[in-house]
This record gives structure tokens, C-alpha cells and sequence, in this order.
């Protein structure tokens, strides 16, 4: 019992420490110091040949549960080449103009069976899955006011 009791203690502590997402660690694809609350992100799709911003999320619940759930993918180290586009972007964007910030941009692709994501952060040689629930949450905010 007082394992489980330790286990929780701990379980809630490294949850509390994740909350606090923003600087980029290029090892882990994982978001440090900077908090939600100094983040915006800019949700863009295909349009022509570029990619257009037609989301900005400000909401500071919204976006700590997007930054929850890309920080909770695991990441693999390999390159990945797709056959098309990313169906989404997603960019990271840090408005507290006293923090030294660098921008992360996770590109997202919605399988073939459209129930599952695919993500890649550009730039960097990361790639994750997301689970059905993940997917479910990050797609329900992706297409939310999709025009």
C-alpha cells in the first residue's frame, strides 16, 4: 500500500512538473520551460502550394491539453518521407517576448483509415503515433472552426 501510495505521490509530482512546456529539447522532441500561458499556437492547413493559418488558440486550457498530449508522444529518431503534405501544422508560439524561445512546428497527418495521427516535428529527425484517444482530442481541436 505504501508503494502505491509513493507510486501516486510521484505519479502527480512529474505531472505537475510537465505542465511547463515551451523552450525545445532537440533530443527528446519535448517542450521545457516556458508555460502555457506564454504560448500560443497557430493551427495551419493546405492552401495552393503554401500552408495558411486559419486558427490561432490562445485559450490557455486548449493549449495545455495540445501541449499534454504532443509532449506525451513517444518519439522516435528516424527520417520520415510521406507520400503527401501534412493535413496540419501545428506551430508553437511563445508571446512573452522576455523569454528566449525557438519555435516548434509538429506537422500532422491523418491516417487512411482516419482515426489515427501521424506527427513529425519539422526540422528535426522525430516521429510519433498517437494513440485513438489522443487523436480523438488533437483532432477535435484541429477541426473545430475548420472553414
Amino acid at each position: 500500500m505504501k508503494v502505491f501510495i509513493i507510486f501516486l505521490s510521484l505519479l502527480g509530482l512529474l505531472t505537475s512538473c510537465s505542465s511547463h512546456s515551451g523552450i525545445n529539447d532537440k533530443k527528446t522532441g519535448k517542450v521545457g520551460s516556458v508555460h502555457e500561458q506564454n504560448l500560443i499556437l497557430h493551427i495551419s492547413k493546405p492552401e495552393d502550394q503554401s500552408y495558411k493559418v486559419y486558427k490561432k488558440i490562445e485559450d490557455n486550457e486548449t493549449v495545455q491539453t495540445l501541449m499534454n498530449v504532443l509532449q506525451n508522444v513517444s518519439w522516435e529518431n528516424a527520417k520520415i518521407s510521406m507520400s503527401r503534405g501534412p493535413d496540419y501544422k501545428i506551430k508553437t508560439i511563445n508571446i512573452d517576448r522576455t523569454i528566449s524561445y525557438e519555435p516548434i512546428t509538429y506537422a500532422v497527418w491523418i491516417t487512411p483509415m482516419k482515426d489515427l495521427l501521424e506527427i513529425i516535428i519539422e526540422g528535426q529527425s522525430k516521429y510519433g503515433k498517437l494513440s485513438k484517444q489522443e487523436s480523438t482530442i488533437l483532432l477535435m481541436t484541429l477541426r473545430s472552426n475548420d472553414e
